[in-house]
């Protein structure tokens, strides 16, 4: 038997010069994740030109074009298959291939992310069970019926392209000839009409936030501590939520000491808020920024382009949120014009509440919020009652007790210095406030123009302040789904903008 000091015979190598195999399985799993990411990239940024767009719709109408135009011209039809292949062969793979190679990756890419996060302990985030977090049975069965999509148009395309083909090769003008250009222009317009109806499934792929489309925020609590900074917490992805923690972490070690961290994350994310809409120029974006921000970790915290969360990206994540929930972004806008206009109602009231009800709510729900503030110079306590005639529930009743928020003695500027300005009160009043999310919803039956009462009440039931707002019920969603597709695919275009220079 040999000794330990013995050294071990030298096997031969199984794997071959210049091959290292990982054992791993964390490293594996990276490795795949990142394949398949590059590979989903790649493909969905392909997918989604316009011309292979254009081509994907031509593709089944030439098809049930020349096939009709055969029938009816029986010595004008190709002679041969191979013709057929040569014409329709390449347009065929460039409008399926890409997107279902695209949808392919995708679902590789999440299985592996899913590995990813319940096996490594270095994970932004740490190690989570991204299968048991609220949503992610939304976005998974998102995913899939994607790759259903795709798979299905390319065996509709497929399948026009093979009976174009065969009916080269039948006698002409026989029932058999005259079936298989019938069932070509069925196949065709098939793979027409299915295009059209699923052109959102490949416009939406090339996403450096994948997930972030096929999420819901299903899941969300009554009381929301911001609008911003929680609104964009609630419409981020499982997946996406755990980097976010990490990030956000990186960012309040970059403030400057003595800054309160919740108010100057509101006034960052108001800030770029400002700028997307033009409001605030780049430039001045960045000085009020480096007021709190230390200079030297304002380009690592929002301004490198290759981290998921920068500038562009935060700026993409509010407009996300606001397609999703345009009423508390209105609740937002309305607080800034008071305080520019020095409104009589802000500077003089005791108590601020301003609501916002989505205009229409498909299938019988939609969404309330409500921003309360106290602004004497004292801790108050105050009652808001929400009645909803013939909806579920008829009453509801939220009790707060709110920390004073004293308005400004006159109107405030956007943008002064060396003085407080909106960019200061804004934050202020969202932190210092109570905002209400609220759900409300209407049985199957009704239908039309409803109405909802917002009533605010002191600690002795006297009646300060009273909204009625009005919305119509509807019992389907209409187009109100590919509208906000779109919004969001605007939303989207944010993070492709060019960054602003330091």
């Amino acid at each position: 038997m040999p000794s330990d000091n013995e050294p071990r015979s030298q096997l031969p190598d199984p794997y071959g010069h210049g091959f290292a195999r990982a054992e791993n399985p964390v490293e594996r799993t990276q490795e795949k994740w990142q394949r398949q990411e590059d590979l989903r990239l790649q493909a969905g940024t392909l997918a989604r030109h316009p011309a292979l767009l254009t081509l994907r719709l031509a593709f089944g109408f030439s098809i049930a074009a020349v096939a009709f135009l055969s029938v009816l011209y029986p010595g004008q039809t190709l002679p041969h298959p191979g013709y057929t292949l040569l014409i329709w062969g390449a347009p065929l793979v460039l409008c399926t291939g890409p997107p279902l190679l695209a949808s392919e990756a995708l679902w590789q890419s999440i299985q592996a992310r899913i590995s990813l996060r319940e096996i490594d302990e270095n994970i932004a985030g740490g190690r989570q069970s991204l299968r048991s977090q609220p949503g992610m049975d939304r976005i998974l069965e998102g995913i899939r019926d994607v790759r259903r999509h795709h798979s299905v148009n390319a065996l509709l395309g497929t399948s026009a392209l093979f009976l174009l083909s065969l009916s080269t090769v039948i006698e002409v003008e026989t029932t058999v000839w005259n079936l298989s250009f019938l069932l070509a222009m069925t196949m065709g317009l098939a793979h027409l009409f299915h295009s059209a109806f699923t052109i959102d499934a490949v416009v939406q792929q090339g996403d450096a936030m994948p997930c972030l489309v096929h999420h819901a925020p299903t899941h969300h609590p009554t009381q929301l501590g911001s609008i911003l900074g929680e609104l964009i917490v609630l419409h981020l992805d499982p997946d996406l939520v755990l980097d976010w923690s990490s990030w956000l972490d990186s960012f309040h070690e970059s403030l400057i000491p003595g800054y309160d961290k919740h108010q100057s994350w509101e006034r960052v994310l108001y800030i770029l808020f400002l700028n997307a809409n033009g409001e605030i120029d780049d430039q001045g974006a960045i000085k009020e920024l480096k007021e709190f921000i230390r200079p030297d970790a304002l380009s690592s915290v929002l301004l490198d382009p290759e981290a998921k969360f920068n500038w562009r990206s935060l700026q993409r994540l509010l407009n996300h949120a606001q397609v999703w929930q345009p009423g508390a972004f209105q609740l937002l806008e309305r607080l800034q014009q008071d305080l520019l206009r020095g409104d009589s109602k802000l500077l003089r009231s005791s108590w601020r509440m301003d609501v916002a009800l989505d205009p229409t709510c498909p299938e019988g729900s939609g969404h309330l919020f409500i921003v309360l503030n106290n602004q004497l110079f004292e801790r108050a306590s105050a009652r808001i009652e929400v009645l909803c005639p013939g909806g579920d529930p008829f009453s509801r009743d939220h009790r707060f007790e709110l920390q004073p928020c004293p308005p400004p003695r006159d109107a405030v500027q956007l943008n002064a210095n060396g003085e407080d300005d909106a960019l200061d009160w804004v934050p202020r009043y969202l932190q210092q406030g109570v905002v209400l999310w609220l759900g409300v919803a209407w049985p199957d039956r009704i239908q039309g123009d409803r109405f909802v009462q917002v009533i605010l009440r002191d600690e002795s039931g006297v009646v300060l302040e009273s909204h009625v707002l009005k919305t119509k019920v509807m019992r389907r969603a209409g187009n109100a789904l590919r509208q906000r597709f779109w919004a969001l695919e605007r939303a989207r275009l944010w993070s492709k903008r060019p960054f602003p220079e330091p």
